[in-house]
């Protein structure tokens, strides 16, 4: 079932990228008609399809050329995503008034240009956002910095990963609990790139995301591991009092559908029913992706701690993300169990939030 769900996903996708690929085309040409129909075509099809192309295939890329055409490309799907929505909107809105075409047209392609500058500028730096959490049978008031989905790559990299540390060391955490998707490309795992991670004055846990298994978990983790950080496989480890339970990434559980499926042969369920985890100590389980509240309730978990959806990123996909994920961004209870999902310090494919905001995300856990 689960792979029919993917095919079908799959073919709409594409049959709607080819779609939109053909709808810009025209209606810039029916708009403009500044040159001819094919041209344009040829054009938004090249651009579109290369940019995913170059994106898809340089993950596993260190080069600065292809890094420049990955960032590149990120802009350019940004610029036909808006441009097909004020598109479909101009549309509409020509149903009722009878607009001037080439002042439209222009218009349209302004606007999709702004939009596209300001998601950029947007998508550029992140903010800290802090919240209070009560958990039952804590001790005393602890911080703990939760960061997730920086994506170290082509679009961020040392420089960004420096002020991290820095914020996050100026507010002095007790932890620092790192949720996946550190890295999503090979330049990431240049020398020096991680250096900063050595940094942190708190101790740090991390866990993998499924990007780290698409650059390669092996190298990743290993060199993650070099710089002090605790990598956590399906454990349980007692700090602060407190249990922290670190997933690798994987399905929450056999039946589940995922976007991005594992290839872990483990899921939430089955790896959560075989660990000690004592109900009579505060626990909280790290996981890249915001599934299996159900089975962290089931195991007696105070906090979940996520990341992955990026909420949708940019909108309206921030609109889409809110369907696909019951538990998108923010706060929320499932049970007893307390699930907090951070929006993520960057961003994948394309440098842009609109909708959204890169954050780590300070915790300050206090008694009940």
């Amino acid at each position: 079932m689960k792979k029919i769900l993917n095919i079908i996903i799959t073919t709409v996708m594409l049959g709607f990228f080819g779609f939109s690929i053909w709808y810009i085309a025209y209606q810039t040409h029916s708009l403009i008609n500044f040159s001819s129909y094919w041209m344009i075509q040829a054009i938004v099809a090249i651009g579109f399809i290369g940019s995913m192309v170059v994106i898809g295939l340089s993950v596993k890329s260190s080069n600065r050329i292809v890094s420049a055409l990955n960032v590149i490309g990120g802009y350019i799907i940004t610029f036909f995503a808006y441009l097909f929505i004020l598109l479909v909107i101009l549309n509409l809105i020509q149903l009722i008034w009878n607009l001037p075409l080439i002042e439209s047209g222009i218009t349209v392609l302004t606007l999709a240009l702004i939009v596209t500058v300001v998601s950029s500028l947007m998508g550029s730096s992140f903010v800290v956002k802090e919240s209070n959490i009560q958990i039952t049978g804590l001790k005393k008031e602890l911080s703990i910095m939760h960061i997730t989905d920086v994506h170290l790559g082509h679009h961020r990299g040392k420089e960004y990963l420096v002020r991290i540390v820095k914020e996050t060391n100026e507010r002095k955490p007790d932890l620092v609990l790192i949720t996946g998707d550190l890295v999503d490309a090979e330049t990431a795992l240049q020398p020096g790139v991680l250096n900063p991670l050595s940094t942190f004055n708190a101790p740090a846990y991390f866990i993998e995301g499924n990007h780290e298994k698409y650059v390669g978990s092996d190298k990743s983790l290993k060199l993650i591991k070099q710089q002090g950080v605790r990598i956590l496989h399906n454990e349980v480890i007692e700090t602060h009092d407190l249990q922290i339970i670190g997933l690798d990434y994987m399905n929450a559980d056999e039946k589940a559908f995922d976007m991005h499926p594992s290839d872990n042969t483990n899921t939430i369920k089955s790896v959560l029913a075989n660990l000690s985890i004592n109900r009579e100590i505060p626990s909280i389980l790290m996981h890249h992706s915001p599934v299996g509240a159900k089975y962290a309730d089931e195991a007696g978990i105070d906090l979940m701690l996520s990341g992955h959806t990026h909420a949708g990123q940019i909108f309206p996909f921030t609109l889409l993300s809110e369907l696909i994920f019951p538990y998108n961004r923010g706060s929320h209870e499932h049970g007893k169990t307390k699930v907090v999902v951070s929006e993520g310090a960057g961003t994948y494919m394309l440098r842009g939030r609109l909708g959204s905001s890169n954050q780590i995300n300070l915790l300050h856990l206090v008694p009940k």
